[in-house]
């Protein structure tokens, strides 16, 4: 997957082994340089790598760093997993508002299976609906020295980076880069037992479900976002407040849009009527941030938008989910007769988003693993700090793709989520892993 990467494993018979094996692993890294710790496979042998005892992980650039680190048994870091180990893996589909311009460009260059999944989308999104992706993703680099490249290239750069933050841009794009990872890491041994969606994300996870073909998913997308791109101006704010100290700001124009978890709330109307709500806040004392958005999502102002949504998904071909699903309007399991309901979906965008109890399902899973698949940790860190979380579930977040202040490169964090993956059980699939 890339040169520098390499993901290390050590496997043992005993508790005790495993330990004595680690320190002789990293007595053997510390005698290394860099060009020899290049010269290491980037993944384990298949046959080798078979789990028939304990295991442990580490993926790094350096033989420093992976010293380092397992001396450390760094748990952000260092995966341990016995052979009866098997996590109930759910794959989280975040919302938008984290995205980013190259994101995903290190795993399009060195994951064939995400590179063939999310062209397939790009093409569809151009071919059917006159949306161009790559350029906005994958942007040509700034100019290094704008006064020599002129400052219509610099402008140019700057305008393109905008607009992945435009609805009609960021949802059809976070709806592809989350399908195609969920389809690579599938494809690689690594398939969910069960899936949950934050706002867009759950037509997304609705999709990698079975509950609608690409194709027409994609229609929905596209058509959901152009639709919002007409709403009125809009705001949401975040407020560390249970929902039920905000009870005298929601109703009216102020729309009670998610309930992230016991003292996580989020708020969605007109942008007069919010910045109102904030100021009464501030003055109470009661910590909340306005969220980077121009459109109030889940919110009153969404439900004109309702019927030709409706009208929409009644052409569309709605299937019972093959996997496990959970519906982010009722926190819950979706039902069969929900899930092929055109007036569910169509209400979906302007309906509470119950992520809190999305998650209290998920922690009654067996041994959960959450596996991220939108940028950074954001959905993950609000299910760890769920009070229904088992005490067993400390290291129970897989990261897949780096948030926008993060520099780890892409295809080294994808090697440590595989190795995390294969610990817990996940039969990878480590032939596909080194392709080039």
């Amino acid at each position: 997957m890339t040169r520098a990467a390499r993901l290390l494993t050590v496997t043992a018979p005993t508790n005790e082994a495993l330990e004595r094996a680690t320190d002789e692993l990293v007595a053997e890294l510390e005698g290394l340089d860099d060009a020899a710790f290049a010269r290491l496979p980037a993944v384990p042998d298949a046959a080798r790598a078979a789990r028939r005892s304990l295991c442990r992980t580490i993926a790094a650039s350096t033989p420093a760093d992976a010293a380092r680190w397992l001396r450390r048994r760094d748990p952000r870091r260092v995966f341990t997993g016995g052979p009866a180990d098997r996590a109930s893996r759910v794959f989280l589909f975040s919302g938008v508002g984290d995205q980013y311009a190259g994101l995903g460009a290190g795993l399009y260059r060195c994951v064939p299976a995400f590179r063939s999944e999310l062209d397939r989308c790009f093409d569809l999104l151009n071919d059917e609906h006159g949306l161009d992706l790559r350029p906005v993703l994958f942007p040509p680099d700034p100019p290094e020295h704008p006064a020599g490249a002129g400052l219509a290239a610099l402008y140019d750069h700057r305008e393109t980076a905008r607009d992945i933050h435009r609805t009609v841009v960021a949802q059809p794009l976070m709806f592809s880069l989350q399908y195609a990872l969920a389809h690579a890491l599938a494809g690689l041994g690594a398939a969910p037992v069960a899936l949950a969606g934050y706002s867009i994300g759950e037509l997304a996870a609705a999709c990698v479900a079975g509950v609608l073909p690409l194709g027409p998913a994609l229609r929905l997308v596209t058509r959901r976002a152009r639709l919002v791109e007409g709403l009125p101006p809009g705001a949401m704010l975040a407020v560390m407040a249970g929902h039920e100290q905000l009870g005298r700001y929601i109703g009216g124009e102020v729309s009670l849009a998610a309930l992230n978890g016991p003292a996580q709330t989020v708020l969605s109307g007109p942008a007069g009527a919010i910045e109102q709500v904030a100021r009464e806040l501030a003055a109470h004392g009661l910590p909340c941030r306005r969220l980077a958005t121009a459109h109030a999502f889940h919110s009153a102002m969404a439900r004109p938008l309702t019927g030709p949504l409706e009208e929409l998904l009644g052409t569309l071909p709605l299937r019972p989910p093959a996997l496990a699903l959970l519906s982010s309007v009722t926190g819950t399991w979706l039902r069969d007769d929900e899930a092929t309901s055109p007036g569910y979906w169509a209400g979906q965008l302007s309906r509470t988003i119950r992520f809190a109890d999305q998650v209290a399902e998920i922690w009654r899973l067996p041994r959960p693993l959450l596996v991220e698949l939108g940028p950074g940790q954001a959905l993950s860190r609000l299910a760890l700090e769920h009070p229904d979380r088992p005490g067993e579930a400390v290291a129970s977040v897989v990261q897949t793709l780096p948030g926008v202040f993060e520099s780890r490169p892409e295809p080294e964090l994808l090697l440590t989520a595989l190795g995390q993956l294969w610990a817990a059980g996940a039969r990878i699939d480590w032939r596909q892993v080194a392709a080039p």
